[in-house]
């Protein structure tokens, strides 16, 4: 065991639970992001001992980045351990991290990056030249609140409502990979005379086609 690694055999209880918290979060998440107010603390944590971490995570063959610039700490594993995004999620991490790298001249007062709702849709239309559903279109933005990629100012359903677009979407989709992404999903685009770009405002459930494309490969990226 390196000497790193036994420091967190000197942990105090309290440091003990705030590893507990921190690794429950990383392995559920795959983040630990600074501008979350319930992240702060265990991102301050996590970065004090990061190296004791790492080397604690490495024996089971899985690691930590960090960039302490952007304030985030992300989980690395094998590639089965990776999070597999059908395409209706795909398209919409590209437009969130097309939208990111956008909005790095125009921050809030807070620092934060936003986009209003209408404007995702408006971008996730012309790019996935899909019919995009209001329970599809909900459902994705929920799933990357969830994984702190985004968060939701407001009522998932209205235009006007702002996203904070959280800097761990740098991580999900790195800049390298962005042209990659956009030339695969150019490939699942249907025929134009075939494309519907609305928005479905029915109410209540899905029916059964608007799952009918939601599942592994083909249609799926990694996170």
């Amino acid at each position: 065991m390196t000497e790193a690694a036994v420091r967190l055999t000197r942990l105090s209880p309290d440091e003990r639970e705030q590893l507990r918290e921190a690794l429950a979060v990383l392995f559920s998440g795959s983040f630990l992001v600074r501008a979350v107010e319930q992240h702060a603390k265990l991102y301050r944590f996590v970065l004090s001992n990061f190296e004791a971490i790492e080397d604690y995570l490495s024996v089971a063959g899985w690691g930590l980045r960090k960039d302490e610039t952007l304030g985030v700490i992300s989980f690395t594993g094998p590639p089965s351990a990776r999070m597999q995004l059908g395409i209706d999620d795909s398209s919409l991490l590209l437009v969130l991290r097309l939208l990111y790298e956008e909005r790095a001249a125009t921050v809030t007062l807070h620092g934060e990056r936003t986009a209003l709702q209408h404007e995702v849709l408006e971008r996730l239309r012309a790019l996935s030249g899909r019919t995009v559903t209001k329970t599809r279109f909900v459902a994705s933005l929920r799933r990357f609140q969830t994984l702190k990629l985004i968060r939701i100012l407001g009522d998932e359903v209205d235009p006007e409502t702002v996203i904070v677009l959280y800097p761990s979407i740098a991580f999900a989709l790195e800049s390298t990979a962005i042209d990659q992404m956009v030339e695969r999903l150019e490939s699942y685009r249907p025929d134009a005379s075939a494309a519907a770009d609305r928005y479905d405002d029915e109410s209540g459930d899905d029916d059964a086609s608007d799952d009918d494309d939601i599942g592994p490969s083909p249609d799926s990226e990694e996170a």
